[in-house]
């Protein structure tokens, strides 16, 4: 029997620091990245129009492209990261191909979400184009009216695999260095 690949599943709400922590872990993993917001921002770019004008379809069609992303590496036995900010109904219907085809690891950003919120805002306002590719009403709303809107509620993916739980409001509790040999020691070929 040939080894499975590795498919760590980097998740968590926007603002949790997913993006940053899967480029990461990587890099350190030395795993190519699948990042379903680098996909949506693709479909952007095809069509030269912003985010909020694109057809109706296309945050279903990123996602269903994200997975069948995630499903030919792993069915051509490439292990990777995968990033996205899917709640636990989104990961589920995908998840039982992905644990057929790999060894999956759950990597969990965990973070107050008066954080989070705080975080997403800023790198909204700080990032001028972010609008155009992802759309922002939390942006838009707060450049007119100084106020935060509520964020809101994500419910995280469970499921019965190796899970981390990694705190992001600072440094990463645990590091990287220790989700990596975690990672590492979870898997028996590799």
């Amino acid at each position: 029997m040939s080894p499975q690949p590795k498919c760590i599943i980097v998740t968590g709400r926007p603002g949790s620091g997913k993006n940053t922590l899967a480029q990461k872990l990587a890099k350190a993993l030395w795993m190519p990245l699948v990042s379903r917001d680098e996909i949506k921002e693709g479909y952007v770019n095809t069509f030269g129009v912003k985010h909020d004008e694109l057809p109706s379809d296309a945050n279903l069609r990123a996602t269903e492209i994200f997975f069948a992303l995630v499903n030919r590496y792993l069915e051509s036995d490439v292990s990777i990261v995968i990033e996205a900010a899917f709640q636990h109904q989104v990961w589920e219907l995908s998840m039982p191909r992905i644990v057929k085809a790999a060894q999956p690891v759950m990597i969990r950003c965990s973070i107050d979400d008066a954080v989070a919120a705080r975080r997403y805002l800023e790198r909204g306002l700080a990032e001028p184009d972010r609008e155009y590719f992802h759309g922002d009403n939390m942006v838009v709303h707060y450049r007119k009216t100084g106020e935060l809107l509520p964020y809101a509620p994500y419910v995280p993916p469970k499921f019965d695999m190796p899970t981390i739980e990694v705190l992001t409001d600072g440094h990463y509790v645990p590091s990287i260095d220790t989700i990596v040999k975690k990672i590492r020691s979870t898997h028996t070929n590799g």
